[in-house]
């Protein structure tokens, strides 16, 4: 289990929760996902993003590592596969028939904190 945070350091992006939640952050936002909360995070926009991510404990790191092994080994990238890497951290994605487009409730003002997820 860990906590996650994002902070965008470029461009725009949505974050998604459980129920239809999502949250687009823009520049300078910093958004927080609590412990055992579902989430996936996307980019729609034409514009690159970029984001500054830290997770605590620091283990989920070897999520990536496992991520880059896998793609050196061939293995495609597709949804099942992510799930299954996902599963040896005990992380949820959120599934793609789940997330909504944003509404204006759930747009913010750029440098503002967000919390992401259900306790």
């Amino acid at each position: 289990m860990h906590d996650e945070t994002f902070l965008v350091t470029q461009g725009k992006m949505q974050f998604h929760g459980l129920h239809g939640e999502t949250i687009v952050a823009k520049l300078g936002d910093y958004v927080t996902v609590p412990t055992k909360s579902p989430h996936t995070f996307s980019n729609p926009y034409e514009e690159e993003a970029k984001f500054f991510n830290t997770y605590t404990p620091a283990f989920y790191i070897n999520y990536f590592k496992m991520l880059a092994t896998m793609g050196k080994a061939g293995v495609p990238m597709d949804p099942e596969n992510n799930k299954r890497a996902m599963a040896y951290f005990a992380t949820i994605g959120v599934a793609e028939q789940d997330m909504k487009p944003p509404t204006e409730v759930g747009e913010h003002d750029q440098g503002e904190q967000v919390e992401h997820g259900d306790r």
